[in-house]
């Protein structure tokens, strides 16, 4: 390439066949930027140590050559990537073609129920899903006198609780009126017809604002509605609250303060599904939408002893909703039970075409009493682990699934490098690179931790971040190699220790409340599976429910009024 430099040589073979068909194609507007100062070999080497690397000094000369030419393009790429919500790079689960044809079914087989309306609207409000959808099919209540007790409870506790951003009342009556409308024609959606629910404040819902629970955007307007939120209205469901997020999606901390768990007010919700999970909890809505890139459906679940499913990556269109980061972002139901669960979600599981990374799959639920059959993980930490058998007294949730007829051997899933956390670093940065380098971020500052992680996200060198995603697929290989030797996995609490690796493979898991320790701290156990494996978990996960009760308690809501 003698007499044509890098950047030349880029410019007119490095489109390919687009930049033969298009000459020009690099407008004005993307002509490079002078730089301030110019670079030495010293910053090179400043830079490397970020990597670990070092490299010798005639090696660096022509790295610095490089650099210097790349670093004035930089800021038209920025410009021209700004305001963009889509991947960089498609990350998607694949499934054997013959398997999705037969997986794309939705079928919800759920308990028979028959009961009464609750005479005290506070009995009415601690209902499940199922259970509520009865009553307005049977008529014992529209769905308009049931919005409008949630609306009173979400004015009355929500203050309080701070876990709701902004209410969705006219919409909200509208739908409701609707709802019973259709049904007096003899119209009925499902078992969702006319049921309240909340959504975190990162979906978009037309003439709202979608706040993302940082102060910055407190204004800023829908102007249309997300996926599940057209997907949920098509189900008959009836949007009430925006419910609190932890800004910008981390923690349960927002401009206003810390989302509380109903249970104690000492104890913050979690996040960053916080005021999904605080708002199920108190009964201010039967069921809410929360999204989770690293937890924040099933950390805010067992906070707030409720019920949080986190599907299969790619189950759930996402578009209309905050993106954090690309290639981790998962929407999932926060609701009392796993019945409740898998309901909600097959009401969400449909391809709209405007996900890229949306995969086919199905839900083919039936509510079942027993696990008898079935064969159970418990999750050990150690191969050593592996060797040793389980000890069914120690944890009560395996007795219970023992006593249920399941077979429970110990498993262990493949521990990862902690380097791996460069992917939610990088692509989190990414999203939000623009709001980093603007004068607002000081705002974000007071209350909340992101602005350094977005900085720091600028040092993580390309070439990790891809081995990062290439060491992924492998682990991802490795886990479904585990999880297809047993029906599910049976884990302590909220698997902090795997909670990241389990969300980098995009494998399900759902969290079941399971009272108070000694201490009165919540307890939970949490059920893993491998990918679209939802309706396995949501009927094993409900049949522990109903031999243990814990997902019928409910706060003292008292304490709060």
């Amino acid at each position: 390439m003698s007499g044509i430099s890098r950047k030349e040589f880029l410019k007119i073979s490095g489109a390919g066949l687009a930049g033969m068909v298009l000459p020009g194609a690099v407008g004005a507007e993307f002509q490079d930027q002078p730089a301030t100062g110019s670079l030495t070999i010293e910053d090179i080497k400043t830079a490397l140590k970020v990597a670990n690397l070092t490299f010798e000094d005639d090696e660096l000369k022509a790295v610095l050559a490089s650099a210097e030419e790349s670093r004035t393009s930089y800021p038209a790429l920025r410009k021209a990537a700004s305001g963009m919500n889509w991947p960089g790079c498609n990350y998607r689960l694949g499934m054997p073609t013959d398997e999705a044809a037969a997986r794309y079914a939705h079928s919800v087989t759920t308990r028979e129920v028959g009961l009464k309306r609750p005479d005290k609207d506070e009995d009415l409000a601690f209902l499940s899903v199922v259970e509520l959808g009865y009553l307005i099919k049977t008529k014992q209540i529209s769905s308009v006198d049931l919005t409008k007790i949630y609306i009173a409870r979400l004015k009355k506790y929500g203050p309080k609780l701070r876990n709701v951003i902004n209410l969705t009342e006219e919409r909200a009556m509208t739908d409701a009126e609707s709802a019973d409308e259709q049904l007096s024609r003899g119209v009925y959606l499902g078992p969702l017809h006319g049921i309240p629910y909340g959504a975190k404040d990162l979906f978009d819902a037309v003439g709202y604002p979608t706040t993302w629970g940082c102060e910055t955007f407190k204004d800023r307007m829908s102007n249309g509605d997300a996926d599940i939120v057209t997907l949920l209205r098509a189900a008959g469901a009836v949007l009430v609250a925006k419910l609190s997020m932890g800004a910008l999606a981390m923690g349960d901390v927002w401009w206003k303060g810390r989302t509380e768990s109903p249970w104690d007010a000492r104890v913050g919700s979690s996040g960053s599904s916080a005021g999904s999970a605080s708002a199920v909890a108190a009964g201010l809505v039967p069921f809410a939408i929360g999204t989770e890139t690293n937890g924040s459906i099933i950390s805010p679940s067992h906070n707030c002893r409720v019920t949080g499913l986190r599907p299969t990556f790619g189950t759930i269109s996402r578009m209309g909703a905050m993106a954090l980061c690309w290639s981790l972002d998962k929407i999932g139901p926060i609701c009392r039970d796993a019945e409740d669960c898998a309901v909600v979600y097959s009401a969400l599981n449909h391809m709209t075409g405007h996900d890229p990374s949306q995969t086919m799959s199905g839900i083919l639920y039936k509510s079942r009493k027993d696990l008898k059959g079935m064969n159970v993980g418990y999750l050990v930490a150690t191969d050593e682990a592996v060797q040793k058998p389980v000890d069914l007294e120690s944890k009560r949730w395996l007795k219970a699934v023992s006593e249920l007829g399941a077979a429970i051997k110990p498993i262990t899933l493949p521990a990862y490098p902690d380097a791996m956390e460069a992917i939610l670093v990088a692509e989190c940065s990414a999203a939000f690179e623009e709001f980093t380098r603007s004068p607002e971020i000081q705002d974000l500052e007071k209350y909340s931790t992101w602005p350094n992680t977005f900085r720091s996200g600028r040092l993580i060198p390309a070439v990790e971040y891809i081995q990062a995603d290439r060491y992924r697929r492998h682990l991802a290989m490795l886990y479904q190699e585990q999880l297809e030797t047993v029906d599910f996995v049976l884990a302590d609490d909220r698997v902090y220790q795997r909670i990241y690796g389990l969300n980098l493979t995009g494998c399900p898991q759902i969290l079941i409340p399971w009272g108070v320790d000694d201490r009165g701290r919540a307890m939970s156990c949490s059920l893993i599976g491998r990918p679209y494996s939802e309706d396995v978990l949501t009927s094993a996960a409900y049949a522990i429910q109903q031999k243990m009760g814990f997902h019928k308690l409910r706060p003292d809501m008292s304490q709060w009024a």
